[in-house]
């Protein structure tokens, strides 16, 4: 490590220390976990100052920084395309454009967009409010009111947390709806009925809430109602986690799927027609995360995680089932499966795995890492598949709905050394190419693989590896990354916010390599792999990891004292719980908006809401094995530890600003290098390239001069 980068760290500390002397003895933190509390806020500005200092005085960080902003000045990364019926849609950001431009294009039954025009400038609704509000786009296929698609529920989140303001939006007339529907700050979900009525469920006032504070009731809203007035049509559970809606626009008018994420395992759905009637839908409640994950014009599609019995008829683990929500179908025969995967082939569903166009049904198949797409139909007979495409090996899939009636859907392929492209994807196979990344590397000079390890005890677990293609062999500098947790599978992008975004270049450019570990704990291997890491079972997911990097090392891809790792949110405390249980193995850690303190994760964010994934620690077991990885708990006196920079932003209420103050105290206490870095911005995704370039032209400062060589 260089000295000027230990005469940081050390000089960090000495700053922490001065606010223990005024705090607490003892070690109680708690009054960090207030996200605004003038006591934290002073420490972390402080804290936050000294690390600036001090990361930008590193050897490499002036070269750094220079050559991240010449990446930036590039063309950028296309957006995500949004497929509205006659027109597309898209949320364009560069460099100049951080906080996104939603823009719209005719579209042509192909799929091909013309001239792209800017309905909204976020950065300009920001001045001229006074608000730094972020544009939460996630689906404008559902927040855009069929057939036109011009009227749409806009998701305003004011300096990037899970808070939003509900607006309607005019997209013809580039303009928000004078009187239209509008939900003031605060957790909320709304989705079209009809023109004049939406379903809406907030957390506004003594509405009641969740556990982690999200809206525990859906109400019916009319337009020129006030909002107080909408009728309450459904109420779940204070003890759920989630509640969220998705609406299915049928002949014979709207109907409603209420989906209550008992715990992110369990599930239960309830059917609200368009009298306002309820009835509770036949599916089993475990479920594959996250319970409903499309519809097409009279389904909603779901995935068992474990075998059931439906209607008198058997179905297995892992089979994607289609739920019938027209009312002329008799109620024994509304459930029929989609499909099946065979042994060893298995659905990636979480995230982007499953999409519709109205008539068709897509799913992305994984074996062995390896990808392919298949198209379904219903039909007198049942469902239908054809397979439509196979993905490169190491390349990633994901499918994603548009409008019902676009003909197809987004499909987009990319990989590490793949830039990334979309395309309008058909039921026939017929493909329409609308964008492609441009190239940030050249893809000759690196080599992408797929491998395997073996773990403590004995499971063998695939990983994703890129590295240099000259020289032949390493050892070479090795970032490592991957998440591991609700069943979420993480896969090669081309810098995409998984791998760093952009910034990733600037490593790979020093001959750096890069690897993502498939850990149990995700959904690589369907609804075993997941449920293998829950609860007291978490620590297979940290010896899978270290399995992985102790193969590469062992095997001359790296070697010790040139191995980090990082992550971010669960990754994030991935990356602390490595930092702290073997610092002898990774030499350098950034936990980015983490989780770290297990015991207290139900009084900060929406902690509440996980603890079937972690644990409750009023039960004697799961305390036990959640104190025997919660890296706060876990920092000693006396140990070694590598270099951290822990990351978060105050307006983070998923995780809580909490979570990273007090696990980088205790790190600055103990006399263990730690940065910290807190934004008053950005929410859950503070570390954007884009919108936060000095943080993470730091954070490359810190990986590069803690793991490479100056030579290198």
């Amino acid at each position: 490590m260089h000295n000027s980068l230990r005469s940081g760290l050390i000089a960090l500390a000495i700053v922490s220390q001065g606010f223990v002397a005024a705090a607490h003895a003892d070690h109680d933190l708690q009054w960090l976990e207030d996200p605004h509390g003038t006591r934290a806020l002073e420490w972390a500005r402080e804290a936050t100052q000294q690390t600036k200092a001090r990361l930008s005085a590193l050897p490499s960080h002036a070269a750094l920084r220079n050559a991240l902003d010449t990446v930036l000045a590039q063309p950028p990364v296309e957006a995500d395309r949004f497929l509205l019926g006659t027109r597309a849609a898209r949320v364009f950001r560069d460099a100049s454009h951080p906080y996104g431009l939603l823009q719209t294009s005719p579209q042509d039954a192909s799929g091909a967009t013309g001239e792209w025009t800017t309905v909204l400038d976020v950065a300009a609704l920001r001045e001229k409010e006074g608000i730094p509000f972020e544009l939460q786009a996630y689906d404008m296929g559902s927040s855009c009111l069929a057939p036109a698609y011009v009227r749409c529920l806009l998701r305003l989140s004011p300096a990037g947390g899970d808070e939003v303001e509900i607006r309607e939006f005019d997209l013809a007339k580039a303009d928000f709806v004078d009187a239209g529907f509008r939900v003031p700050k605060t957790r909320a979900f709304a989705n079209w009925m009809s023109a004049d009525q939406i379903l809406v469920a907030h957390a506004l006032g003594d509405a009641p809430k969740t556990i982690a504070g999200w809206p525990v009731a859906y109400q019916i809203w009319n337009r020129g109602q006030p909002l107080a007035n909408a009728k309450t049509v459904f109420e779940g559970q204070p003890s759920d986690a989630i509640i969220q809606a998705n609406v299915v626009q049928t002949g014979d008018g709207p109907i409603a799927v209420i989906t209550r994420a008992i715990d992110y395992s369990t599930f239960a759905s309830t059917v609200l027609d368009a009298s306002g009637e309820t009835h509770d839908a036949p599916l089993p409640q475990k479920l594959k995360p996250f319970g409903v994950l499309a519809t097409t014009d009279r389904h909603v599609l779901v995935q068992l995680a474990e075998d059931a019995q439906i209607e008198g008829k058997p179905y297995k683990a892992e089979a994607l089932l289609a739920y019938d929500v027209d009312p002329a179908t008799p109620t024994d025969r509304r459930v029929t499966q989609v499909y099946a995967p065979a042994a060893g082939e298995f659905l990636d569903s979480a995230l982007s795995g499953v999409a519709s166009d109205g008539s068709h049904v897509y799913v992305v198949l994984n074996r062995d890492l390896r990808q392919r797409v298949m198209a379904f139909e219903y039909t007198a007979s049942g469902w239908q598949g054809r397979d439509v495409f196979e993905a490169a090996p190491g390349d990633s899939v994901t499918v994603s709905s548009g409008a019902h009636d676009s003909g197809g859907v987004m499909s987009a392929v990319a990989g590490f050394v793949t830039p990334r492209t979309q395309s309008v994807q058909k039921a026939d196979g017929a493909r329409q190419l609308l964008a492609q990344d441009p190239s940030l590397i050249d893809a000759s000079r690196f080599v992408s693989e797929v491998g395997t390890a073996t773990s403590k005890d004995g499971t063998v677990v695939d990983y994703f590896l890129l590295r240099p293609s000259s020289p032949a062999k390493g050892p070479y500098p090795l970032l490592m990354t991957g998440y591991g947790a609700f069943g979420l599978s993480f896969r090669p992008g081309y810098f995409d916010g998984v791998v760093g975004g952009p910034a990733l270049k600037l490593w790979l450019e020093k001959g750096g390599a890069l690897a993502i570990p498939a850990i149990r704990g995700g959904g690589e291997r369907g609804a075993a792999w997941h449920q293998a890491a829950l609860r007291e079972q978490r620590q297979n997911s940290y010896d899978d990891f270290i399995a992985v990097a102790e193969h590469l090392i062992d095997s001359g891809v790296s070697a010790k004292g040139h191995v980090g790792v990082f992550g971010m949110s669960n990754g994030g405390l991935l990356a602390a719980t490595l930092g702290t249980q073997r610092p002898d193995l990774f030499s350098a850690i950034v936990s980015d908006v983490p989780l770290t303190d297990l015991i207290r994760m139900r009084h900060m964010g929406m902690g509440a809401a996980w603890m079937n994934e972690y644990g409750d620690p009023d039960v004697p077991a799961q305390a036990q094995a959640m104190l025997g990885y919660s890296p706060y708990q876990n920092v000693r006196s006396g140990t070694e530890y590598s270099p951290f920079l822990v990351t978060i932003s105050t307006e983070d209420n998923r995780v809580g600003p909490g979570h990273a103050r007090k696990f980088a105290h205790r790190l600055m206490d103990v006399g263990a290098p730690t940065y910290f870095y807190e934004d008053e911005e950005g929410g859950h995704g503070v570390s954007d390239a884009l919108r936060n370039p000095e943080l993470m032209a730091l954070r490359m400062s810190f990986l590069i001069d803690t793991l490479m060589t100056p030579e290198d």
